[in-house]
């Protein structure tokens, strides 16, 4: 996975935490900036961290399922996909938000948790592909700078969430889920395509 993938890789995962933010923004409109951008930074923290986690446990069986390591991932990303398009137009895109001030520590951190889990399995798919975001580093290094882009893609596309929230209504975040979704798939399908032709 290069910078460029990763970047869209990124951008299809934060998607989930796009329409939160954007549901939390359209909820409340008089909130500080600097609780908005705790709010971003909370659920950046969570999506940045948890594709480390999933990265560190699938690293560990990597070389037994290496023979098929790109069908493994092309599954989890078309999952991943999948279900991010499943729930946009199907009953999942109708649930509330936890009742109560989303920004309140608390509710921002079950939120931040809430939106990163797809991230988790994210982390699974992408330990089972060669990292080249920073050429001749480790897998580590790069795991942490992907982790990092993750976190700062999620940061901005919720403080962009929040503010055409604050100016809007409707279903905006319903859509922006379902791209998420293909966009992941699209780079599921790209990883299959790669391995097949080399």
């Amino acid at each position: 996975m290069d910078f460029v993938t990763l970047l869209w890789f990124a951008v299809g995962l934060c998607f989930d935490s796009f329409a939160v933010s954007l549901s939390c923004g359209m909820a409340c409109r008089a909130v500080s900036r600097w609780r908005q951008f705790r709010f971003a930074a909370v659920l950046g923290f969570c999506q940045g961290a948890m594709p480390i986690v999933g990265w560190a446990a699938a690293t560990r069986f990597r070389a037994e399922i290496e023979a098929y390591d790109h069908w493994v991932a092309f599954a989890l990303l078309l999952f991943l996909g999948g279900k991010m398009v499943w729930e946009a137009v199907g009953d999942a895109a109708d649930e509330e938000l936890p009742a109560g001030d989303p920004f309140a520590w608390s509710r921002n951190m079950l939120l931040g948790i809430a939106t990163s889990i797809d991230a988790l399995v994210a982390g699974i798919a992408m330990a089972l592909l060669m990292l080249t975001i920073v050429p001749a580093a480790s897998q580590g290094l790069n795991m942490a700078v992907a982790a990092g882009v993750i976190a700062v893609v999620t940061i901005l596309s919720s403080l962009t969430g929040l503010a055409v929230g604050r100016r809007s209504r409707g279903r905006i975040g319903e859509r922006a889920e379902w791209i998420g979704g293909v966009i992941l798939i699209l780079i599921g399908l790209k990883v299959l395509v790669e391995h097949l032709m080399a």
